[in-house]
């Protein structure tokens, strides 16, 4: 039994083709892609095979593009889960941040991720994850970064000695670059 060919006109055909081009979402590429093979004349099992998918969802994928056109391939936005804490409480957890860690009785100086995330459940009685925690904190336009370490010198002359010190690195560098076969 020959398959069904879904009949496209060679605007739909052009337009399905742009679509394949524009994206760079893989679902909706291979959605698209489907739709191509479909009106190629292919089954829908050869096409499930072809792309990894369901024969289920091929057809679901057909569905949606006779009854939609390409606005039926894109995805869907995944809606955000609403969150449990308060807008006062986080309003807390980012004053918290804010301050010094020292003033809860930590011996650190800045806040890690993790410390914020066990002062707010133990302390505070805010349970919050680690991960919940650092998106807050994001969302908030604070970012924690891991410090860099910097050599600072009490010397006046230490930029001048430091100096010194990378022109004879490449001086010596050069020397035995010329010393080589």
């Amino acid at each position: 039994m020959k398959p069904k060919v879904l009949n496209l006109s060679d605007e739909r055909l052009s337009s399905l083709r742009a679509f394949l081009r524009a994206t760079r979402d893989a679902g909706e590429y291979k959605r698209g892609l489907a739709i191509l093979l479909k009106a190629e004349g292919r089954s829908s099992k050869d096409i499930s095979l072809r792309l990894s998918a369901s024969r289920r969802s091929v057809c679901e994928w057909m569905r949606r593009y006779k009854l939609q056109g390409l606005e039926g391939l894109k995805s869907r936005p995944i809606p955000k889960k609403k969150s449990r804490l308060s807008e006062e409480e986080k309003g807390l957890i980012v004053e918290t941040a804010l301050k010094d860690p020292k003033l809860f009785g930590y011996l650190r100086n800045d806040w890690s991720v993790r410390l914020l995330s066990y002062h707010l459940t133990r302390r505070l009685g805010i349970r919050v994850s680690k991960s919940h925690v650092w998106r807050m904190l994001r969302e908030a336009g604070i970012v924690y970064k891991r410090p860099k370490r910097v050599v600072k010198s009490p010397d006046p002359d230490y930029e001048e000695k430091a100096e010194t010190v990378k022109e004879l690195k490449r001086a010596s560098s050069e020397l035995s670059k010329k010393g080589r076969c």
